[in-house]
């Protein structure tokens, strides 16, 4: 068929066998997860959305102007005619394969393991800077979680990751120019590697330099993983409480810190420690959900050898998106879409 014609596939697919049907299923599945970059920026240009309107003079005046090479709608205003598409101003605006960043999403958020930037590269045909670029453009977009997403029993719990301070440059701005760039707080990475190195452990042993997170979890499959500045009343209460719903009943391991949180603004408050869990503590109360998320968030890091501190908390809602039980790569490729350009950046 050189046109599509709904009636003539039908009387297509009436005549095919079950087995022949079951093909048929899975050809139009893969032309579709193909298709669902285009259909996902045209949706934005369509009446009503985000990039219906010119992004010049704002007008909503506009005709068909053809489509692009990618297979996207392109329009053009009336008005002052400017030519513009679902993509124009978004992270995807320049990119000749879009279906490639869907399915760098799909692997993502989807995969039980995500690819590396090589491997994925040799899976879907690009360059493994490119794959880098487009993983740390997906994970920059995603949003925390919406305020009272947590509902019910809210499992809450600190996680740890080394600090990294990967491509931040500092030695070599403070050897070029030492006036005006201090000496920085760590030594350069081949101090630590060097046999007999002079690194000594911080006041307070290496776990002064962790970075810590926030994960918190309920019952329904919602997650949320933010990074912390600290342990802190001001850190746990500003990343805890948003996120959970007024009615909610929070359980710990006991820390102070939540203690004051629940004391203050009067949550129900369960500490689930060894020494201070009782008989009466009802068995539907544990920590163990949240605990299972900071294990999986642990082997989820280990391939990525300690991305920058920078990005933790992009990282970190990058595991939450991918064991939330409400979030797909659609999502994900949407907030990518809404966001704006995105400069490159460091691991």
């Amino acid at each position: 068929m050189r046109r599509f014609e709904p009636a003539e596939f039908g009387r297509l697919l009436a005549r095919l066998t079950p087995q022949e049907l079951r093909q048929a299923e899975g050809l139009v599945a893969d032309a579709r997860k193909r298709a669902e970059a285009v259909l996902e920026i045209d949706a934005r240009a369509d009446a009503g959305g985000p990039a219906a309107s010119c992004p010049r003079c704002g007008g909503d005046a506009r005709t068909r102007w053809g489509r692009t090479r990618t297979g996207t709608q392109r329009w053009n205003c009336s008005g002052c005619g400017v030519t513009w598409s679902g993509r124009s101003g978004t992270p995807l605006a320049r990119v000749h394969r879009p279906d490639l960043v869907v399915a760098l999403a799909r692997d993502m958020i989807e995969a039980p393991q995500p690819m590396s930037c090589r491997r994925g590269a040799e899976v879907l045909g690009a360059s493994r800077h490119s794959i880098w670029r487009w993983r740390m453009a997906i994970i920059g977009a995603l949003k925390p979680e919406p305020d009272a997403t947590l509902t019910g029993i809210v499992e809450a719990d600190e996680g740890h990751q080394r600090e990294s301070r990967k491509g931040s440059r500092e030695w070599v701005r403070h050897r070029r120019d030492p006036v005006n760039h201090p000496v920085p707080p760590r030594l350069g990475w081949r101090a630590y590697r060097r046999r007999g190195g002079s690194a000594v452990a911080p006041p307070g042993g290496w776990r002064a330099w962790e970075k810590k997170l926030l994960a918190a979890t309920d019952r329904a499959g919602h997650r949320a993983f933010e990074a912390i500045a600290d342990a802190g009343q001001a850190a746990i209460s500003g990343a805890l409480l948003p996120v959970m719903a007024p009615d909610a009943v929070l359980c710990t391991d006991g820390f102070v810190t939540y203690e004051r949180i629940a004391k203050d603004e009067h949550i129900p408050n369960f500490a689930l420690n060894a020494v201070r869990r009782s008989k009466r503590t009802p068995r539907s109360h544990h920590i163990n959900t949240v605990n299972a998320l900071i294990s999986r968030f642990r082997a989820f890091m280990q391939p990525f050898c300690g991305p920058s501190s920078r990005n933790l908390a992009a990282y970190g809602r990058w595991h939450a998106a991918r064991n939330n039980a409400d979030r797909s790569y659609l999502d994900a490729l949407r907030l990518l879409l809404a966001s704006g350009p995105r400069a490159n950046t460091v691991c």
